[in-house]
């Protein structure tokens, strides 16, 4: 008998530890949400930022544009939403007419999950410039 729960108990433990894992990463400043095993509540925030390439020459259109977009996800099964960069770039692009690239980008994060139902919010900052 005390085997049994002896086994029972670690077979918990280890389902705690192994599973339960929430947050964010970056991957190239692209974020890339986490959420695995039984989360009741998450709320994280996290940032990148992404570097200039200090050699090109170009010539500043509009500073501090701003995009933002959600990612829903409903017990890991199903996804909406479009978090990307190239989504986020074109649309801050789209408030300086001309622009055709961002420097000094930074990007803002923030996860809630409750119960199984994850929203991941991304706010990209950027400077618009012309090449």
């Amino acid at each position: 008998m005390k085997k049994h729960l002896l086994m029972l108990g670690g077979a918990l433990v280890a389902a705690f530890v192994i599973t339960g894992c929430a947050g964010i990463t970056t991957n190239n400043g692209g974020v890339a949400p986490i959420s695995a095993g039984p989360n009741f509540f998450t709320e994280v925030s996290a940032n990148a930022m992404i570097q200039p390439a200090t050699n090109l020459k170009y010539t500043v259109v509009k500073r501090d544009v701003q995009a933002s977009a959600v990612l829903k996800s409903y017990f890991t099964c199903v996804n909406i939403g479009d978090i990307s960069y190239a989504t986020l770039k074109a649309e801050a692009l789209k408030q300086a007419p001309g622009a055709n690239d961002l420097v000094d980008v930074k990007m803002d994060y923030k996860m809630k999950n409750i119960c199984g139902i994850n929203e991941v919010t991304v706010i990209l900052t950027g400077t618009a410039v012309k090449y």
